[in-house]
């Protein structure tokens, strides 16, 4: 499956908030996150993200059909 630059912005922008409630979701069970761990857990989903788009993404082509 290619990854295309919308699916990227969409990947990035879903993630942040989810990676902030994260924090809130811990916080029920009684786990105390610092926000340090929570921009840490974001940088490296953020890696990973840039790094599947490089693998997969789709070609550019000199002419569009």
């Amino acid at each position: 499956m290619k990854m295309t630059r919308a699916g990227l912005l969409v990947a990035v922008a879903f993630s942040v908030p989810v990676a902030i409630e994260l924090r809130v979701l811990f916080s029920f069970f009684g786990v105390e996150l610092p926000l340090v761990s929570v921009v840490v857990f974001e940088a490296l989903f953020l890696l990973l993200v840039a790094v599947l788009y490089t693998l997969h993404a789709e070609p550019k082509s000199a002419s569009k059909h």
